[in-house]
């Protein structure tokens, strides 16, 4: 009968120092499991080691090592500890038999030994062995199992509660560190601050460096706000640029004070983003417990103003929360759900100011001016909505409608024969930081209306400029070789950089209204116009001056050799119909300049 594989593949080891017991325990073995010897204990425990079998029977009576030492060694050594060893000895006393099994032995045979119970004693050992290596196995599975199970469960509790990209807290885990913190404050009557950070110009990273650059961006913040914090308080990614900071047990608001001042210090240091160094700033909003609110709900919405109120006040900055916060929150909400209507309802509309040739006193172009017309506070100016606009990213829509509007009215007017008048419109930072977004609504729009490029003049302000030169310079380039004019307005308030107007591709630079407002407290200002004038001649570019008001303006800026002016003392701005009337003549340009405006 053919021998069970699992016996065929189970090994018995003999060790005897007696040649003739071997052979007689082989043939007794031989026929259903594999056989090995050895002869003396060290060689044993030397082939034990290097190859274990599934069982050892060890005679007792050996030199140098006996029977009971080897087997103590081998029940101690890792490799063995689990083999079990069956003791075949000649001594047949009570003691010989204990001793085997405190040395580790699982069973005891005395010689002569009977065949029939060598079988017996030997299989039912190795069937153990099977069964015990089965369950070991069985339980390592288990165990190997169960590890996965609990990696997997820290995985999904890391994806339910980190950021995947920055490894901090997300809104889920801050949300619950807030509510720690509020039990604490209460219990121990102890307060806590709650910091909101929003990252200044980080859409401008992720739009011209790349999505990659911008995750590198965010990591290197996270790194930065851990920082500034100790051990026991929460760094928090909630999402996009936004971060928060719970500051636990503080003894007052100056220190939450402090570490707003070290974040704002740690966000204005250079990053290293690509190989290259890359400028942002942050701004930041504290609320403190239990002041400023006794529930998270209260404090997010408390911390989250004050963090608004300081990127409408210039950013790189921060703010406590304060019940005048809270109203300009609430105003700043209001504005921004009422502009969102004001766009569907073509609530707003163009206005256009008079642009004046100086040397000839004739109508050169104008400045298209946005307006509101709101159902319920009137006409509104740009200053009163365009901050609110900017912080929202509404002001993107209303750029874009506003370049059509004036596009539009303008191509009318060309129709009518004043083919020579240049229209002028604004940019915002927020446009100007889509570069791929204004290039593709410009040339759209210049499609639509069939205004011709080579009547547009785009203005942008110097700082727009200056935070990336390299990326203005591709982009205007793009823009001027549209036949698009490039001005750069606000001239003399910024930087004013000489390397910035040889590097960019400005025609114009319209010199701001400030210099000639303060031209009587002030008569220095006089020698910076005519100095920004001359530099402006020299450098082949076009100088129009804002703000003219008095005829004595005029005849200054003519001696300087300005080219072209606009103020009130021409026209204010006006809408469509009153600009079509002055075209036509019914309504005089004032300044007592020459008129009417040539056509072609």
């Amino acid at each position: 009968m053919d021998t069970p594989p699992s016996t065929q593949q189970q090994t018995v080891m003999i060790v005897d120092d007696s040649s003739n017991n071997i052979r007689l325990l082989a043939k007794i073995l031989g026929k259903d499991y594999r056989v090995r010897y050895a002869t003396h204990g060290r060689d044993a425990i030397d082939q034990v080691t290097k190859d274990p079998p599934d069982l050892i029977l060890l005679d007792v009576m050996m030199p140098e090592m006996d029977g009971f030492e080897v087997c103590s060694v081998l029940h101690t050594h890792a490799t063995s500890r689990d083999i079990p060893i069956i003791m075949v000895t000649a001594l047949n006393d009570n003691a010989s038999e204990m001793r085997s099994f405190e040395c580790g032995a699982v069973d005891f045979l005395t010689k002569p030994v009977n065949p029939a119970v060598v079988m017996a004693r030997v299989g039912a050992h190795l069937a153990l062995k099977r069964e015990r290596d089965e369950l070991a196995r069985a339980n390592h599975m288990l165990n190997q199992e169960i590890e996965e199970r609990r990696k997997l469960e820290k995985q999904l509790r890391e994806m339910a509660e980190y950021d995947a990209l920055t490894k901090l807290p997300n809104r889920k885990l801050f949300r619950d560190r807030l509510q720690q913190a509020m039990l604490m404050g209460e219990r121990n009557t102890a307060l806590f601050a709650l910091l909101f950070i929003d990252l200044d110009r980080f859409k401008w990273v992720n739009d011209t460096l790349g999505h990659d650059a911008g995750d590198d961006l965010l990591v290197s913040v996270s790194e930065r706000l851990k920082g500034v914090v100790r051990k026991s308080d929460t760094v928090a990614r909630l999402g996009g640029d936004e971060f928060t900071i719970i500051l636990n047990d503080i003894h007052h608001d100056s220190m939450a004070e402090l570490v707003a001042r070290k974040v704002l210090e740690q966000l204005s240091l250079p990053f290293e983003i690509k190989g290259q160094p890359v400028d942002i700033s942050g701004s930041v909003g504290i609320a403190i417990y239990p002041d400023d609110g006794t529930n998270s709900e209260d404090l997010v919405k408390c911390a989250d103003s004050a963090m608004y109120l300081a990127k409408e006040s210039g950013r790189n900055t921060f703010f406590f929360f304060s019940p005048e916060v809270n109203n300009q929150a609430v105003a700043r909400i209001r504005m921004e759900h009422e502009m969102r209507r004001a766009l569907d309802k073509a609530e707003f509309f163009v206005d256009y100011q008079p642009k004046v040739n100086v040397a000839s006193g004739t109508l050169a172009g104008m400045e298209a001016l946005v307006r509101w017309d709101h159902p319920r506070d009137g006409i509104l100016f740009p200053q009163h909505f365009l901050g609110t606009a900017e912080s929202s990213g509404l002001i993107i829509q209303i750029g874009e409608w506003v370049l059509k509007q004036a596009c539009q009215d303008a191509v009318e007017w060309i129709a009518a024969g004043f083919q020579t008048l240049k229209l002028s419109v604004n940019l915002s930072a927020i446009q100007f930081h889509e570069p791929e977004r204004l290039v593709d609504v410009v040339t759209r729009t210049l499609e639509e209306t069939g205004f011709p490029a080579q009547n547009l003049e785009l203005e942008l302000t110097e700082y727009m400029m200056i935070k990336d030169p390299e990326q203005a310079t591709k982009t205007l380039n793009i823009l001027k070789g549209m036949g698009i004019s490039i001005a750069m307005d606000d001239f003399g308030t910024g930087y004013s950089s000489m390397a910035l107007l040889k590097r960019l591709p400005i025609e114009v630079i319209k010199i701001d209204r400030s210099f000639l407002e303060n031209l009587n407290i002030d008569p220095r200002n006089k020698t910076f116009i005519s100095a920004m004038v001359s530099m402006a001649k020299k450098l082949g570019l076009h100088v129009v001056v804002e703000g003219v008001e008095e005829m004595d303006h005029i005849k200054m800026l003519k001696k300087y050799g300005s080219d072209e002016v606009q103020g009130f003392l021409f026209s204010p701005p006006l809408g469509k119909n009153a600009f079509n009337q002055l075209l036509q003549g019914k309504i005089p340009l004032g300044g007592g300049l020459a008129h009417p405006v040539p056509t072609q």
